[in-house]
């Protein structure tokens, strides 16, 4: 039903990629593509500076004129890495224009919420992941019941994005999720995912299908009116509704371009994070 789009644009950001260990365990989570060899490697203690090929990486972007980079975690989080704050301001004090935004569960604000002001020093968004509000559900999609309490977290941000990633398991509550977060006026927008996956498409196409068909309902929501209909952003549906601009975002089946950092040393000029992982290490599945 989505099949990946070939043919992209530019790229007009890169994805630093932290390996470790995680917080939660989320049943969708790319790094499970390939386990085998994304989790050799433990690399939250270690300083950027050590990270193999970190700086020929910089000078590509600079070299492609990409200006916004995003430190997510490909079988981690983000926030668990030592030393994010430091990373976070030599990144924007280079002379290279680079400005960073940060991708993360939000479980560690709740532990430490010295990180709320180190994401707020990002000048790109600060992008969280909320599944869902309910803790039964929470530990099926993310493998424990607590939930971070957004009531508190979200009002801090500057700069938020929220992050849901449609499933089976929440597909039915995303529209009290989408009514709880109207609440917020500093969400700059709601991304409503596709699940991603180059090697387990017999357990997800599960979940795939259930966004296939939430995108058919807010698109016949938008002909008839209910959702205002937005300009599409490369290839991504976009409308606004429940108080918010809402993207569908089908991942591989849009047109945006992107490079990918992974802190063992692996650089990949493609969008398709595992594909190309995979390619610039020689590996064939």
């Amino acid at each position: 039903m989505f099949p990946k789009q070939v043919n992209r644009a530019k790229p007009s950001f890169a994805n630093i990629n932290l390996l470790g260990k995680c917080n939660v365990k989320c049943f969708f989570c790319l790094g499970e593509d390939i386990p085998q060899y994304l989790g050799k490697y433990n690399q939250l203690k270690t300083e950027f500076y050590n990270w193999p090929n970190f700086g020929d990486f910089l000078t590509l972007c600079k070299k492609e004129g990409i200006t916004n980079l995003y430190i997510t975690g490909q079988n981690t989080d983000a926030l668990l890495y030592k030393h994010l704050w430091s990373l976070i301001t030599n990144l924007q004090a280079l002379d290279m224009g680079f400005d960073v935004g940060i991708r993360t569960n939000g479980y560690m604000f709740e532990k430490n919420m010295e990180l709320v002001k180190t994401a707020n020093l990002c000048r790109r968004s600060v992008g969280v992941s909320i599944h869902t509000l309910i803790p039964q559900v929470n530990e099926k999609i993310m493998g424990r019941d607590h939930i971070p309490d957004w009531d508190l977290l979200l009002p801090l941000f500057h700069n938020l994005r929220v992050s849901i990633v449609v499933n089976r398991y929440n597909v039915g509550e995303i529209p009290d999720i989408l009514l709880y977060l109207k609440q917020f006026p500093n969400i700059r927008y709601v991304q409503l995912r596709r699940i991603s996956t180059d090697t387990r498409s017999d357990k997800l196409s599960q979940d795939q299908d259930v966004f296939n068909n939430l995108a058919r309902i807010f698109e016949k929501c938008g002909e008839d009116g209910d959702y205002k209909i937005l300009e599409p952003f490369y290839g991504a549906k976009r409308y606004f509704a429940f108080g918010h601009e809402i993207v569908l975002w089908p991942t591989v089946s849009t047109s945006i371009g992107s490079f990918n950092y992974f802190t063992d040393g692996t650089i990949s000029k493609k969008y398709f994070v595992i594909e190309g992982y995979l390619k610039e290490n020689g590996i064939t599945l």
